[in-house]
């Protein structure tokens, strides 16, 4: 069993690899009382239209199958669900699709042998009806629908409808109805067949437990079990344009204060001699100088009651773009756009806080080993993200720099923009 330790830290991070190709990352920590432990599959709601190797054709498969497949996983042959089984164990289970992944969760502190069998046995045990298929069709409409009716979640996927061409992150997760209704066995198959295999999946444990033992649970578990070749399926790649399919978006909506969202599509090949983490990091700080609660702007837009609530503001790093964004609630969405796009237009920096926004940064990151969710979660994230290793993300916030930070501001090109504004009806 290999291990490497974080730097900056006393953690250390143990790593095995099964015979059948699962990666098992494992945070031990005997101080605390619980265990949590997540299965994650390379698979998510972007990955639809993919070819097998020595195929020439793509498969498509229709939108929101990877979330509708979770949402299958935790029935079981013998007529139970997962969740019955681990409610006994007196554990707590649930699971998660995003864009780029799918995980499976199990949060306990008793009977660690037991859960992570179970876990390892469901997650590899396809059951496909009829009957539960049309079960979850009905489950999944009905979160649709609630969905739908959120205004904030609809804020943001009709920003993402606007920025993105050939991007799968303009459709949502779960589908619409539509599209889950064209969902067969047979894609649902093509789909777990393919991806669902240790060779594409990962997992992490954090929390008390002893990692030998662990691994001697998993390699015995899944030596029982029959797994094809691994197909290398090979995710169709679209080139996505730089420009935004829509510049601005109104509609009126039964809520109280509008609220609006303005975004920026940015060519990510700017920023060639840079990792995607130093990119966030740095953009991050920018978006925090000038946005930020203590931001000259926040201070005369809440000041002056123009917006409601603190501005909201984020960094997204994608395959060829990374997307700045920037939202507010206000009686005002007009004036606070000319006050947002001005900002933007005229970006500053206070070098002296750069300082205070790297302690910061070593502050959180230390303290995530306080908890054995956000362990497992950094970890996680950093595997999904392929970016810097683990062990090596303190190395690059003591890296951040003040030269480095105004060539990433100068390279920021923001052409190419997206206003979405919800009005209230009148």
């Amino acid at each position: 069993m290999k291990s490497f330790k974080i730097e900056g830290t006393d953690e250390k991070i143990y790593v095995e690899k099964t015979e059948e190709g699962l990666p098992i990352y494992m945070w031990p920590n005997l101080n605390k009382k619980n265990f949590y432990m997540t299965l994650n599959v390379r698979y998510g709601a972007i990955h639809t239209e993919f070819k097998l190797k020595g195929e020439k054709k793509f498969i498509k498969v229709p939108n929101g199958i990877a979330h509708f497949m979770e949402h299958l996983m935790f029935y079981m042959p013998d007529g139970k669900t997962a969740h019955e089984y681990f409610n006994n164990l007196g554990s707590i289970i649930n699971a998660c699709t995003t864009h780029d992944f799918t995980y499976y969760e199990v949060f306990g502190g008793t009977n660690f042998k037991e859960n992570l069998d179970y876990l390892l046995d469901y997650v590899y045990t396809p059951y496909f009806t009829k009957e539960n298929i049309k079960a979850e069709r009905d489950i999944i409409n009905e979160e649709i629908s609630m969905y739908n009716d959120n205004p904030d979640f609809r804020l943001i996927t009709t920003a993402h409808k606007c920025l993105w061409h050939k991007n799968k992150r303009k459709n949502l997760v779960s589908g619409t109805k539509e599209d889950i209704k064209k969902i067969t066995i047979q894609d649902l198959k093509i789909v777990y067949e393919n991806f669902y295999h240790p060779e594409n999946m990962f997992l992490v444990i954090t929390g008390n437990f002893n990692p030998s033992e662990a691994v001697a649970i998993v390699k015995q578990n899944l030596a029982i079990k029959e797994f094809p070749k691994y197909t290398h399926p090979q995710i169709k790649d679209e080139k996505e344009p730089n420009k935004v399919v829509n510049k601005y978006y109104e509609e009126n909506d039964p809520i109280k204060n509008a609220k609006l969202k303005v975004v920026f599509k940015v060519v990510k090949s700017n920023f060639k001699e840079y990792l995607d983490d130093e990119i966030k990091l740095y953009t991050n700080f920018i978006l925090k100088s000038n946005f930020g609660i203590t931001s000259t702007l926040h201070e005369n837009l809440f000041n002056n009651n123009i917006i409601l609530n603190p501005l909201d503001y984020s960094v997204s790093i994608y395959e060829n773009h990374l997307t700045l964004m920037v939202g507010a609630v206000t009686n005002y969405p007009d004036e606070v756009i000319k006050y947002i796009n001005n900002t933007f237009a005229n970006l500053e920096v206070e070098i002296k806080k750069l300082n205070n926004y790297k302690k910061t940064l070593l502050s959180s990151f230390i303290l995530t080993f306080d908890e054995i969710e956000p362990v497992n979660s950094l970890i996680q994230d950093n595997l999904i993200a392929q970016g810097v290793e683990l062990k090596d993300l303190l190395k690059i916030i003591k890296s951040l720099n003040t030269e480095d930070l105004n060539k990433i501001l100068k390279k920021l090109t923001l052409q190419h923009q997206s206003i979405v504004v919800f009005k209230p009806q009148k």
